[in-house]
């Protein structure tokens, strides 16, 4: 009965809790569907203290309220339509997905960056499309 408790105990510590990680080092869902909806306050939730924002002609770091202030300003004038996921990828407690954010003024290339389920870094550039 030992055997089979130590067993089960290694096979979760091998198996199962790395996949538990792996799985949570993903951009979280509600980012990219605050992204579809264009709904900056829901998005807002998920910046870090500071972050990295690539928006219009503002490249820096800001603070969570500066970002969210420059993300509400750009969904104001540029009413989203959907956004197409492209390619997401993680490698340790970092993730990433890239789309593209199609707006009534054009089509805008997304790349977000996330550690521990947080937006380290935001780009919405324009689209060569």
């Amino acid at each position: 009965m030992k055997t089979i408790k130590l067993l089960l105990f290694s096979f979760c510590l091998f198996c199962v809790i790395p996949m538990i990680e792996a799985q949570s080092a993903e951009v979280p869902s509600e980012i990219i569907a605050s992204l579809n909806e264009g709904n900056a306050s829901r998005l807002s939730g998920f910046l870090n203290d500071n972050v990295e924002l690539v928006i219009e002609n503002k490249n820096d770091i800001f603070s969570k309220q500066q970002a969210t202030g420059i993300i509400v300003d750009f969904f104001r004038k540029n009413r989203v339509s959907g956004f197409q996921l492209l390619h997401k990828g993680n490698k340790d407690a970092a993730s990433f997905v890239i789309g593209t954010l199609k707006t009534g003024t054009g089509s805008f290339r997304v790349y977000v960056l996330t550690r521990k389920n947080e937006i380290q870094q935001l780009r919405i550039e324009p689209s060569n499309d």
